[in-house]
């Protein structure tokens, strides 16, 4: 029986280990017929699975032709402009408002910063210019390097609205405004998984 448990447990390892071998080695979206599409089209939230997240396929869809991270940097630009929105919204709410978003607050300077380092891979590395739609291939550097920071941000976004859900009660004289500030920076950060999703259907 101890032998038997261990078996399995043995088999179980190695194929973690050669499945984390599989993934890192695939550096190119050159066979998006493998990425399961029915699983990324059910599920928009950044729960695990397996090696990566179901948010890892979604964001590897988009990035394969420039007209898909066209649309996925303007997601980007409209959630860095709400979390930078944000933080003078909630300071002018008062001090209690203020102090009970601190946490909130950093993850809002955090998603700003990646979102600042994603428009900027864009413009320098991918050559990139937001305004147009671009139809070609995405460049090999440029995918890689974008998937990583929108990985980032996207992990980023899951702890912002985890921090504004761990937010004590707000003075009622200040709830108003905090209720409002808030819903400003989530109405974004919920659908951005799903609007990416949306952009990874812009293959032609």
């Amino acid at each position: 029986m101890k032998f038997t448990i261990f078996a399995l447990v043995a088999v179980l390892c190695l194929a973690a280990v050669s499945a984390n071998a599989v993934g890192f080695e695939d550096s190119y979206p050159t066979d998006l017929e493998y990425v399961p599409i029915d699983f990324a089209d059910e599920v928009v939230d950044i729960e695990t699975y397996t090696i990566f997240s179901a948010f890892w396929w979604i964001a590897r869809g988009a990035l394969k032709t420039l007209k898909g991270v066209n649309c996925t940097i303007k997601q980007v630009i409209a959630i860095r402009d709400a979390a930078q929105n944000f933080i003078p919204s909630i300071q002018a709410c008062g001090t209690d408002a203020a102090n009970a978003y601190k946490n909130v607050i950093t993850s809002a300077q955090a998603v700003v910063t990646t979102c600042n380092n994603i428009i900027n891979l864009n413009e320098q590395v991918c050559n990139n210019d937001v305004s147009t739609d671009g139809k070609t291939s995405t460049p090999s550097t440029c995918f890689k390097k974008l998937l990583s920071q929108l990985t980032t941000l996207n992990k980023q976004i899951k702890a912002t609205l985890t921090a504004i859900k761990k937010v004590p009660a707000v003075p009622a004289d200040a709830a108003s405004c905090a209720n409002s500030a808030v819903s400003d920076l989530t109405s974004p950060m919920t659908n951005f998984a799903s609007n990416i999703k949306a952009c990874s259907k812009l293959t032609s």
